[in-house]
């Protein structure tokens, strides 16, 4: 294989789009802001001949789903997490690597800043990993001594104050057999696992799942309790282990993101404040002011004429 000059990416950002955009070939979907900073952080990305490296800084309380890119096995090592994450149906903490694919999409939700560095395996390079990674999708294995981490911390380091070895076709491949050595090493060492689940956390992902892709005014924890046949106080207790908040923080703040969306795009001679909140639900507009300003950073007012460029002074 001829050896090709890598790229080097690094972007911050400070909303979705801009997030969503400075991911290289990563896909994301219907991002909720569940936290006032949740979409601020960085995205940085090294591609190399046969490998691709993600590191993602994210500040907490966002949920959105995510596909690896087309062709790759991705192997995910925690950095940070400073709160509660989950990846598709696996709790997460610092010190974990996750393994996944490009089959299927999954959620991640986080509470806390979050931060992780992604090893993306092409499938046609490395052909004996891959098959080894596929079987162990969504199980997750643990980062010793933190030794991977270094690694790909001083990979990033090396690169960004060094631009002259972009111009070394050797110290790439180096660069790549030393990590793949690592994750057979670790594999060898390691049996992945997949973090078991009470079955309430069980229920609550269930849940996450119904209500991210299908959410009305009319779900409340209340109703799923009884459609999922479990107490309420079960879904509190799975849900803060799982997700860092309670089902009914949750639930709201997904709510308000739709009201959000609804908001931006409305026009204020056609459509109330009023009328929006209580569509989705919100029936105290003394709360529903709170609760939006608290995670938006603005009132409501503020958002709905934005699109006619007639918004307020401060």
């Amino acid at each position: 294989m001829e050896a090709k000059k890598p790229v080097y990416i690094h972007q911050s950002f400070r909303d979705s789009d801009l997030m969503t955009k400075s991911t290289l070939n990563w896909q994301y979907d219907t991002v909720y802001k569940l936290m006032p900073n949740a979409l601020q952080g960085e995205n940085t990305a090294l591609v190399f001949p046969s490998l691709q490296l993600s590191y993602a800084h994210r500040s907490g309380g966002i949920l959105y789903t995510v596909t690896s890119p087309k062709g790759m096995l991705s192997v995910g090592i925690i950095e940070r997490c400073d709160d509660k994450a989950c990846f598709g149906e696996t709790k997460l903490q610092k010190g974990d690597i996750v393994f996944f694919d490009d089959k299927k999409p999954n959620n991640l939700i986080t509470s806390g800043t979050f931060v992780t560095s992604i090893i993306g395996i092409p499938k046609k390079y490395h052909r004996q990993l891959a098959q080894r990674l596929a079987l162990e999708s969504g199980k997750v294995i643990r980062d010793t001594n933190s030794e991977l981490s270094t690694m790909l911390q001083e990979i990033l380091s090396h690169f960004r104050q060094d631009p002259s070895l972009f111009d070394l076709p050797s110290t790439q491949v180096e660069t790549e057999e030393k990590l793949i050595a690592k994750i057979e090493k670790l594999l060898e060492d390691q049996t992945p696992y997949s973090p078991k689940l009470t079955k309430g956390e069980r229920i609550a992902l269930q849940i996450r799942d119904r209500i991210y892709k299908r959410i009305t005014k009319k779900v409340t924890i209340t109703s799923l309790a009884e459609e999922f046949g479990v107490s309420e106080q079960t879904l509190q207790n799975a849900f803060k282990s799982l997700f860092g908040m309670t089902p009914n923080k949750f639930l709201r703040n997904l709510k308000l993101n739709h009201v959000r969306k609804v908001l931006i795009n409305a026009s204020p001679e056609e459509e109330t404040i009023v009328h929006v909140a209580n569509r989705w639900g919100f029936t105290h507009m003394g709360h529903f002011s709170r609760y939006y300003t608290d995670l938006f950073g603005e009132n409501p007012s503020v958002t709905l004429q934005r699109r006619s460029g007639n918004i307020p002074s401060t």
